[in-house]
C-alpha cells in the first residue's frame, strides 16, 4: 500500500464480480468491528455488511482501488430508489450506502472520491438528488458529507428502537450539482 498519500495514487471503479467477497470483507474492517473491543454486529447488521453481491446486483459497487499494488481500501454502494437495500432515498433519488475506508487509507481522501464518483453516477442517472445517512454520533463522517455539499434532513429522520443506532439524513441536490 502507497500510505501516506493523496487519493491521486487511487482508482475508483466498480467492483469485479471475483472481487465481491473482499468487498464485503473491506465494508466490515472499513466499519471497525475487526478491531479489538469492538462490539460485533447484530446478525442482519452483519449480513448485510459482508453481503457486497447483493449490493452489486442491486445499484452501483464501488471500490477504491490502489494504484500502486491493486488492493481494495475503500468502498460505497449506490442504490436506486425502490432498491429493497435502500432506507431513505426518495423517488428521485438516489442513495448511498456502507461507504467505507480501512482504517489504514484514511484521511487520504478516498472518502471524498467515493462521494464525488457517487454523486457523478446519480447525476448521469437523471437523479434529482443524493441521500445517507449515518449514526447521530459519527460527527468525522458528518463533517465530511457538509464539507462536501450535503445538507442534514431531520424531517426525514426516525427514531429507531434501542439498540439500535440512532441515525441522520443528509441529502446533495444534484439539479445544479458540478460534477467533481
Amino acid at each position: 500500500m502507497t500510505l501516506p498519500g493523496t487519493a491521486t495514487q487511487y482508482r475508483i471503479r466498480e467492483a469485479a464480480e471475483s472481487e465481491l467477497d473482499a468487498v464485503g470483507r473491506l465494508t466490515y474492517e472499513g466499519f471497525g468491528h475487526h478491531l479489538p473491543g469492538a462490539p460485533e454486529p447484530a446478525p442482519d447488521r452483519l449480513e448485510l455488511l459482508l453481503d457486497a453481491a447483493s449490493r452489486a446486483r442491486e445499484g452501483v459497487l464501488l471500490v477504491a482501488e490502489d494504484a500502486a499494488d491493486g488492493g481494495l481500501v475503500g468502498t460505497a454502494s449506490l442504490l436506486p430508489f425502490g432498491s429493497s437495500l435502500a432506507r431513505q432515498a426518495l423517488d428521485g433519488e438516489m442513495e448511498l450506502r456502507l461507504l467505507a475506508v480501512l482504517p489504514q487509507a484514511r484521511r487520504s481522501g478516498i472518502g471524498w472520491r467515493l462521494l464525488a464518483e457517487s454523486a457523478n453516477l446519480a447525476q448521469a442517472t437523471g437523479a434529482s438528488g443524493l441521500v445517507l445517512d449515518t449514526g447521530a454520533d459519527n460527527e468525522r463522517s458528518q463533517q465530511l458529507y457538509r464539507r462536501f455539499g450535503f445538507v442534514r434532513r431531520p424531517e426525514r429522520e426516525r427514531p429507531r428502537p434501542a439498540p439500535k443506532v440512532q441515525l441522520v439524513v443528509y441529502t446533495l441536490d444534484l439539479t445544479g450539482y458540478q460534477a467533481a
